[in-house]
């Protein structure tokens, strides 16, 4: 089954994803800073009453409360972006890759039908599952598929 298949069928939850950093929005930046630290992570999802309502991302921080000197004492719902795209759990990985593409994003929060948080799918779990999967094709790409070699490269 080629790539573009396989994408359109496999859900969202077969991808290995790590646990998310989750937070309510009452929290304070300084704290929501700190966590992320500690978790290496590049995004916290951002819930009230154990339902997500924002997500706060590393692009967040530099445009939001950097660019803006906000205080880091202030709460997360002030800087978040409210209501971010989502997928659910059974939602193929095509849908977690197209709203990555239009959107630009990085991560996309995995939710059930209650929009409580299940998951975090990041751009790497999606490039760990292809590498994984389809090796051959995927590790074996030239840097740059379109160009054609006009003469013989090595000795």
């Amino acid at each position: 089954m080629q790539i573009e298949e396989r994408i359109k069928i496999v859900e969202v939850m077969a991808l290995e994803m790590d646990s998310p950093v989750v937070l309510d929005e009452a929290c304070p930046l300084r704290e929501v800073i700190q966590r992320l630290r500690e978790a290496k992570a590049g995004c916290a999802l951002i819930t009230r009453d154990d339902r997500l309502t924002g997500i706060f991302t590393e692009r967040d921080l530099v445009v939001r409360v950097l660019g803006a000197a906000h205080s880091l004492d202030q709460t997360v719902a002030e800087c978040m972006t409210s209501n971010p795209d989502r997928v659910s759990p059974t939602d193929p990985i095509r849908k977690a890759v197209r709203l990555m593409q239009r959107g630009g994003f990085r991560s996309v929060p995995v939710v059930d039908t209650g929009d409580r948080v299940v998951g975090c799918v990041r751009h790497k779990d999606i490039l760990k599952y292809l590498a994984e999967h389809f090796s051959a094709q995927v590790l074996n790409l030239p840097p740059d598929p379109e160009r054609i070699a006009l003469e013989r490269e090595g000795g």
